[in-house]
């Protein structure tokens, strides 16, 4: 069976929910033989990196609220990824555009590192403060994970990939995903947000019962 993942690497409910689908997985039976697939979406297109702002407020900049409002509502998400077994550091994050980053994605997906990629990149942007915006943070993270430097170098400098990551975000609005993280277990059920982990369980029992039955 099969699940399939819109997200953005800055995207905190999208870590959150991965991580209680994560641990779903582990506590099912059948958990091992889920493959999870991963498709570009942008949380923020507009999103820009000011280097004389803190997240906290370009985040309140671009919502229109108080900077307290802003801490408010970070706080909130740092407890629940807290309460999900996650670090989640909003004082060293950057708030940063993702088209880049998302386009080298489905290059390493090609090469069967896509999940390994995402996972990559939500840690170095929600635990080690990196500017996934920055061409030399996607050379060194993509590195990391094993794919060509002078292959993703060539990527950031061109306009490549770019249709393969228009397609997934025209997927996502042909099939009505109106947020991230969303979900579709077996190619028919859809969850969406940061659901809870037995949520998920009984999701992914149902599709998982519907498809032996089938």
């Amino acid at each position: 069976m099969n699940v399939t993942i819109w997200s953005d690497f800055v995207c905190p409910f999208c870590y959150i929910g991965e991580a209680h689908l994560a641990k779903a997985l582990a506590e099912l039976d059948f958990g091992d033989q889920v493959e999870i697939e991963y498709k570009s979406f942008l949380l923020n297109p507009e999103a820009k990196y000011d280097d004389n702002k803190s997240y906290l407020q370009s985040l309140a900049d671009d919502k229109g609220m108080p900077l307290e409002q802003a801490k408010e509502m970070t706080q909130r998400v740092v407890d629940m990824g807290q309460a999900a077994g996650l670090a989640i550091d909003f004082e060293q994050a950057k708030y940063a555009p993702t088209q880049d980053a998302h386009r080298v994605f489905q290059y390493a997906k090609e090469n069967g590192k896509g999940n390994e990629y995402f996972e990559r990149f939500y840690q170095a942007y929600f635990t080690q403060g990196e500017n996934l915006g920055e061409a030399e943070v996607i050379v060194k993270l993509s590195k990391e994970v094993g794919l060509d430097e002078e292959v993703v170098r060539s990527i950031l400098a061109s306009e490549d990939y770019q249709d393969a990551f228009y397609a997934d975000i025209q997927q996502a609005q042909m099939i009505g995903v109106q947020g991230v993280p969303f979900f579709v277990l077996a190619n028919k059920y859809a969850v969406s947000g940061a659901q809870p982990t037995e949520l998920f369980k009984e999701a992914l029992t149902q599709a998982w019962q519907e498809q032996a039955d089938a």
